[in-house]
């Protein structure tokens, strides 16, 4: 005589073929949604990067030379001298370069904060002045010695 059958409950097939399908849509989905704030996010900006952007939208394209962050958060830039001028005055080209480095600190604090920005404003090689900058206070002009 044969054996009784059993009635189950579910076909356990039919349980595994849909657990598999959950399984690979839902790890499809995750794959699409990780691949999609990839791109949306885009490559993310170092602060010297945004600050380097930031003076070179204000003294004019190409004239950073360097711009470093150090880990006691301190920002150096060196951006090319483009303001002074042979024909001007000793006084009137010192007043220039002050102006150009010490709008680029303000510019550079107003948007994104360092503990000190020293932006050294340079030509032929040479460092004409250095303007170091504090979040809440004015910026400070130091001339080179030939250039005073």
């Amino acid at each position: 005589m044969p054996k009784p059958r059993s009635r189950r409950l579910f076909d356990w097939r039919a349980a595994a073929i849909y657990i598999a399908a959950v399984v690979v849509a839902g790890a499809g989905l995750f794959a699409w949604d990780h691949a999609y704030q990839a791109r949306v996010s885009g490559p993310l900006l170092r602060p010297e990067d945004i600050a380097k952007s930031l003076v070179e939208g204000f003294v004019g394209h190409g004239t950073v030379q360097e711009s470093t962050l150090d880990r006691s958060g301190t920002l150096t830039i060196k951006v090319k001298d483009v303001v002074s001028d042979k024909s001007k005055t000793p006084a009137q080209n010192r007043e220039l370069v002050s102006r150009e480095g010490s709008q680029a600190v303000e510019r550079v604090l107003g948007l994104v904060t360092f503990k000190q920005i020293v932006v050294q404003v340079v030509r032929d090689g040479k460092v004409l002045a250095t303007v170091r900058g504090k979040p809440g206070a004015k910026p400070e002009t130091e001339f080179a010695p030939e250039f005073k």
